[in-house]
């Protein structure tokens, strides 16, 4: 992988939990839920674009290569490394655009789209403006 050229794969890389995959919240290695409406379209889209979708997750990736396959997604690479990448599609980030104020703030206004209740991780981060 060392002399792997990067910059010349246009990868986008994909967060499976969340994003692919429909999430409650940890269950469990083996727990994985239902395709997310659309998401095999966004993939085959990405690829007839020209990109390389790479999903990336915590988990196994033969777990997730053999999820992908069950629900007929093409056959793209699996990786639990963070790659360097055009973008990074994830249900569980923050941009960052130079200005750790903003980000404070940002973090403070974090929370997930699929938590069921108005739970914010960073309340009790200190140095927000707000």
């Amino acid at each position: 992988m060392k002399n792997r050229e990067w910059h010349k794969e246009n990868i986008v890389s994909i967060d499976f939990d969340g994003v692919l995959s429909q999430y409650d919240g940890w269950q469990g290695e083996d727990v994985t839920g239902k395709p997310i409406d659309g998401a095999k379209e966004f993939i085959l889209s990405l690829i007839n674009s020209g990109y390389k979708p790479v999903v990336f997750t915590t988990r196994n990736p033969m777990l997730i290569s053999n999820w992908l396959k069950k629900f007929g997604f093409p056959d793209i690479e699996v990786t639990n490394t963070k790659y360097p990448s055009l973008v990074y599609i994830d249900d569980r980030c923050v941009k960052f655009d130079g200005d750790f104020s903003k980000l404070v703030d940002n973090l403070r206004d974090y929370d997930v789209y699929w938590r069921k209740k108005d739970y914010k991780i960073f309340d009790k981060l200190k140095g927000s403006k707000k």
